[in-house]
C-alpha cells in the first residue's frame, strides 16, 4: 500500500479508502484493519486518520462500532458511485461559493422562521422530517431530494421575508440539482431534524447555527472529496 504523502492528508485517506471500496480491498460489512495499523499502512497520523473515518462515516461509507471496530456499510457502492459522481459533475470553487451562500441566506431564514412561524407551518416541517426519515430507510433518494428541496423552501416561507425569500429561490433551484449527487445519510436527516427542532422551540440562534452546521457537515464530505477526485 503506498503511503499518502499531501498536504491534505485526512482528504486524501477519505479518497484511498473510497477507491480501496470501490476496487474490491474491502466488501460490505468487512472490518477494517485497527485505526493503529491502517495509519502505520497509510503513512499517516491518528488524528488524521480519525477525522476521516469520522467524515467516512457521515458520509455513510464506514460504521464505527464502538470496541469492535470500523466495517463498510453493507450498502457502500451507492455512495461510493455517488462520491464519484460528485468529481465528474460540481466544480470545487463553485460548491464552496454555493455553500458561502447557503450559510448566509438560509441561515438567516432559519432565525427569522424561528420567531414567525406558525403552528401549522411547524407541523410541515415535522412532516418532511419525517419523510425524510423514511426515504433514508428506504433508499428512495428521489423521494428524499424532493421532500430535502421542500424542507429548505418551507423554512424560507417561514420566514415570512419577501427579499430572503427572492435570495433563496436561486438557491433553491441549484440545491434540487446539488442533493440529486450528494450523498444521502441518516446523519443528514437528523441536522435537518435538528433546525426543526430548534425552529419548533423559537429559538433564533439555535436555528441559524442548526443551518450552519448542516452546511459544515456538506462542507467537509463534498468539498474534502472534490479536491484531488480518485483516480
Amino acid at each position: 500500500m503506498d503511503l499518502i504523502r499531501t498536504a491534505s492528508v485526512p482528504q486524501a485517506i477519505i479518497q484511498r479508502i473510497i477507491r480501496m471500496i470501490s476496487e474490491g480491498v474491502w466488501g460490505a460489512g468487512d472490518r477494517l484493519p485497527s485505526q493503529r495499523a491502517l495509519a502505520q499502512e497509510l503513512g499517516v497520523g491518528m488524528s488524521s486518520l480519525r477525522e476521516a473515518l469520522q467524515t467516512l462515516q457521515g458520509m455513510g461509507v464506514l460504521e464505527l462500532r464502538h470496541g469492535e471496530g470500523t466495517f463498510v456499510c453493507h450498502a457502500p457502492s451507492q455512495i461510493v458511485e455517488r462520491c464519484l459522481n460528485l468529481a465528474l459533475v460540481l466544480d470545487p470553487d463553485m460548491v464552496e461559493d454555493f455553500l458561502n451562500a447557503r450559510r448566509a441566506v438560509e441561515g438567516g431564514l432559519a432565525y427569522l422562521a424561528a420567531q414567525r412561524a406558525t403552528g401549522e407551518q411547524i407541523g410541515e416541517l415535522d412532516e418532511l422530517v419525517l419523510k425524510m426519515r423514511e426515504a433514508i430507510t428506504a433508499g428512495d433518494d428521489a423521494q428524499f431530494v424532493k421532500h430535502d428541496v421542500a424542507f429548505h423552501r418551507l423554512v424560507a416561507a417561514m420566514s415570512g421575508s419577501e427579499t430572503l425569500q427572492f435570495l433563496g429561490s436561486t438557491l433553491f433551484d441549484t440545491l434540487e440539482e446539488f442533493v440529486s449527487v450528494i450523498p444521502h445519510t441518516e446523519q443528514g436527516w437528523l441536522r435537518h431534524d435538528a433546525i426543526r427542532r430548534a425552529i419548533a422551540a423559537r429559538d433564533p440562534a439555535r436555528s441559524e447555527m442548526a443551518v450552519h452546521e448542516l452546511v459544515e457537515a456538506t462542507a467537509r464530505s463534498v468539498l474534502g472529496f472534490l479536491e484531488t477526485p480518485p483516480a
